[in-house]
């Protein structure tokens, strides 16, 4: 299988390429700065997610599946997301790439108890509600595609090892809780061939 991966220096995207290549496929990296593809082991081509043209350029090998993990800060205003996942999700429809996994929050899970919807309202009049906002511009642009994507909805992205074991759920309750990249990457991994949540934002948490 032939993959490219965007965001692939950050947390999520550097261990998915890692596991990708051990599972023997053939993974590329689309990068901003020239030699950080290399560097985890991996052909690159350099672009700017937020340029159609670049995008379209870095797309033109053929693929049969993406990962999108980018992302800025998430307490600064932002849309690299909504026009990143833009200009993939129509690259990838205009050259025949059907299946998308990636990574989006807690907040863009469509069904929420009354606590989640409380703990997403009061999310978003914070700092993180920008990051919020970002994400709920992606997602409507997956929506509007005709790709077969899966999106894993982390409510807290931390820093700690894989466990190797997580619970994934269609309802957010509100209670926040956390999940380390590894484990995204792996339920991601698996996600791009089982298909098991196809066009929907899947909770992922300890």
């Amino acid at each position: 299988m032939k993959l490219i991966v965007f965001g692939a220096t950050g947390r999520v995207g550097k261990l998915f390429i890692e596991k990708a290549i051990a599972r023997g496929y053939e993974v590329t990296a689309f990068v901003r700065k020239k030699g950080s593809g290399r560097n985890l082991g991996t052909s690159e081509v350099v672009g700017d997610v937020k340029e159609f043209e670049s995008v379209r350029r870095g797309m033109a090998r053929g693929y049969d599946a993406v990962l999108v993990a980018i992302g800025e800060g998430a307490l600064r205003s932002s849309t690299v997301m909504t026009k990143g996942v833009t200009n993939i999700s129509n690259v990838a429809e205009e050259t025949g790439v059907c299946r998308y996994v990636g990574v989006s929050g807690s907040a863009e899970i469509a069904n929420q108890t009354w606590t989640g919807r409380l703990y997403t309202r009061i999310l978003k009049l914070t700092p993180v509600g920008h990051a919020v906002r970002d994400h709920d511009g992606a997602l409507h642009a997956f929506e509007r595609s005709n790709l077969d994507w899966t999106l894993a909805g982390c409510n807290y992205l931390g820093d700690g090892p894989a466990r190797g074991h997580y619970q994934t759920a269609l309802t957010f309750s509100g209670v926040a809780k956390k999940i380390f990249p590894a484990d995204v990457a792996s339920f991601l991994l698996k996600e791009m061939t089982e298909r098991r949540f196809v066009r929907k934002v899947v909770g992922i948490w300890y």
